[in-house]
């Protein structure tokens, strides 16, 4: 009831269409090339055809336009429709075996979008393409690769950012390290601590280096600069509040079976605390399953409710990682200057929640690590 999400492959989808005379029409003409002599092929010809089409053909001729263009219409898009194309076979092939050849190196590798898996997830509400990350298949390579081959682990995340974050204290040991992986003197290095919590999702504080007044007086220096940021928790969960607010009058005011949501829920056992129990628990919800699952699963103002919530909550992620990147001199979404060396300590404190929200301190930190790191706005995340 809380996912409601169902996963379709191209050969699932034929199915699917197949039930109807004007799509199993189409699907039929699209395979009749394929079989020449056949004059209305069966289902089991159109998985055949299937085979021999690149994946995502179906989604891309029935569902959707994405993945179809060419390089010159690409640019003229955006998001999601500039960044995905459709392969073949023998292209993905191609691809991977150019990273396994033993002379590929990392430094050379520049592809990046989306390619089409040939799937779909729904929820009847939304429709969402499935597609593969080109730019992931460097970290699978990275772990097979000689280290001799890899960049340096601290100021680089090109192989992901899963394997690539370490403790700076195991690297960086001396000035000589400093003046080796960022060609600069210590003194100018922009450093940005970051400490997440519970009650604060995120306190962070900005040390700028000392910078000249003048060129002409290179000894004449400004004290450093120190900025401090602190975010509640509250004020990124005024979203979830306000669904959860709008979700409750909602379930009081639908009723099913001379009953309203709100009585439904409330009148099964509790599955926490000392009475909880939850084979009775299962057993009740057995009743009231058909109930509970057209609100939450058929009711489409209520899908898109939650929607618009997940994207808010986004947005309070992208404004906090926003101001943590200005006060280093940076921005959301743009690339690091190349002479603005930043280094961003996060703490390596770990806690449970023990309020009655839950804590935003690892989804946010997930968040930004993947933000910053993949979009080389800064040298080096660090845990």
């Amino acid at each position: 009831m809380e996912d409601g999400y169902v996963y379709l492959s191209e050969k699932e989808l034929i199915t699917v269409f197949w039930k109807d005379n004007e799509l199993q029409k189409f699907l039929r003409n699209c395979a009749r090339p394929t079989f020449p002599s056949v004059r209305n092929p069966a289902l089991s010809a159109m998985e055949i055809w299937l085979a021999g089409q690149k994946p995502g053909h179906l989604i891309t001729k029935l569902l959707t336009d994405i993945g179809t263009f060419n390089e010159t219409q690409r640019k003229k898009k955006r998001g999601y429709a500039r960044n995905t194309w459709s392969l073949s076979r023998e292209e993905l092939i191609g691809h991977l075996n150019g990273i396994r050849h033993p002379d590929f190196t990392p430094d050379d590798y520049t592809a990046r979008g989306y390619v089409l898996k040939g799937s779909i997830r729904t929820d009847g509400f939304q429709l969402q393409l499935l597609a593969f990350k080109v730019k992931e298949l460097n970290a699978v390579k990275y772990k097979r690769l000689h280290e001799s081959k890899l960049p340096t682990r601290i100021n680089s995340t090109l192989g992901g950012t899963g394997d690539y974050l370490t403790e700076i204290r195991n690297v960086v040991r001396s000035r000589e390290d400093v003046s080796r992986f960022w060609t600069c003197e210590p003194e100018r290095i922009k450093v940005l601590g970051i400490d997440l919590g519970q009650a604060y999702v995120v306190g962070a504080s900005a040390l700028l280096p000392d910078h000249p007044r003048s060129a002409a007086c290179d000894e004449d220096k400004s004290p450093g600069t120190f900025f401090n940021l602190a975010v509640k928790q509250k004020a990124v969960y005024q979203p979830t509040f306000k669904l959860r607010r709008w979700s409750e009058n909602r379930k009081q005011a639908t009723e099913i079976d001379g009953k309203s949501i709100t009585e439904i829920e409330t009148s099964l056992p509790p599955v926490r605390g000392d009475r909880a129990n939850i084979a009775d628990y299962v057993e009740r919800v057995r009743g009231v399953e058909e109930q509970l699952h057209s609100f939450y699963n058929e009711n489409h103002t209520f899908k898109r409710k939650r929607w618009d919530s997940q994207k808010a909550r986004q947005e309070e992620y992208q404004r906090i990682a926003d101001s943590l990147l200005k006060m280093v001199g940076g921005s959301y979404g743009a690339m690091r200057d190349v002479n603005n060396n930043v280094v961003i300590g996060i703490g390596l404190g770990n806690f449970d929640s023990k309020g009655r929200l839950s804590s935003l301190h690892g989804s946010f930190n997930e968040f930004f690590v993947k933000t910053v790191s993949v979009a080389h706005i800064v040298d080096i995340v660090l845990h």
